[in-house]
């Protein structure tokens, strides 16, 4: 499977991402702060299954996974 992306696809994420404010926060920051469950199996489960059904390497989604799979249902209980 091959996916066509624009040439300049990374120029136009950096600068989407330059226009946001300082205080921008993804919504699973909040869902992570509030101890909610989190959608890391369709965000980042998802990217790090296809990468590796199709040899595609996806070290910083793996690495999101792995940090967060913990909170995933919602703050752990603490014993």
């Amino acid at each position: 499977m091959r996916v066509e992306l624009p040439d300049d696809l990374q120029d136009r994420i950096g600068e989407l991402a330059a226009s946001m404010p300082s205080t921008h926060r993804p919504s699973m920051y909040y869902d992570l702060n509030d101890g909610r469950r989190l959608e890391l199996e369709a965000l980042n489960g998802t990217v790090v299954r296809l990468g590796r059904e199709y040899g595609v390497a996806t070290p910083i989604n793996f690495a999101i996974y792995a940090a967060l799979k913990p909170y995933m249902n919602g703050t752990p209980v603490t014993l």
